[in-house]
């Protein structure tokens, strides 16, 4: 890595975004914007950094003039969003453009990265990730074996229902770090208290 490695912009996003932001960084190139993506080059300075995030609960903006976050999901949010829509890359070449003329100087990559990172609290991120794990891999287990489900995902909670034909078979709530779990076999009077408090936050 060298001094001489400069950007326009760069890209950060999750794996399940790639083909959504594959589009948008080939769009940019076409423009003439050099982009740079992933982050094997922290100390590559640019214009402006570009997360793509899909709520705006990932990502803690505080006016810092060299970020430029991408929302990728359907939720309204800040004017200090950007949308993943047909304006996305005028908007990325005009910004750039602008930032050229005003001479403004680019930024490490290493440097904006690092305090975007530190924007969620230690309790959200203590409780908020596992349980987005955990209900992924529900979600990943339930296509693999032919089954259906219904899961509610709270900051501190998730509830999963499980079905198979039509029938309830299997439902769990961890709550904070206690996990509750019902199997119903097909009928829902087993334990009826706890399911009803699961179909409850499913329906809500």
């Amino acid at each position: 890595m060298t001094e001489s490695a400069t950007y326009d912009i760069a890209v950060s996003f999750s794996e399940e975004q790639r083909t959504v932001v594959d589009e948008v960084v080939e769009a940019c190139r076409q423009r003439g914007l050099t982009v740079l993506e992933g982050d094997g080059l922290p100390e590559a300075r640019v214009r402006f950094f570009v997360p793509f995030v899909s709520s705006v609960d990932e990502l803690a903006v505080n006016g810092d003039e060299h970020v430029l976050p991408v929302l990728t999901g359907d939720a309204p949010a800040p004017s200090s969003f950007l949308r993943t829509d047909e304006g996305l890359v005028d908007a990325l070449v005009s910004r750039v453009e602008a930032a050229e003329t005003a001479g403004r100087e680019r930024v490490s990559v290493a440097q904006v990265a690092t305090e975007l990172e530190v924007a969620p609290t230690t309790e959200q991120a203590s409780t908020t990730s596992p349980l987005r794990s955990l209900a992924e891999q529900f979600a990943t287990a339930g296509a693999k074996r032919d089954l259906a489900g219904t899961l509610h995902l709270g900051d501190t909670t998730i509830a999963v229902r499980v079905e198979r034909a039509g029938d309830t078979v299997y439902a769990v709530e961890v709550r904070d770090e206690t996990v509750n779990f019902v199997v119903l076999g097909g009928t829902t009077e087993l334990l009826s208290t706890l399911h009803q408090r699961i179909e409850d936050m499913l329906a809500s």
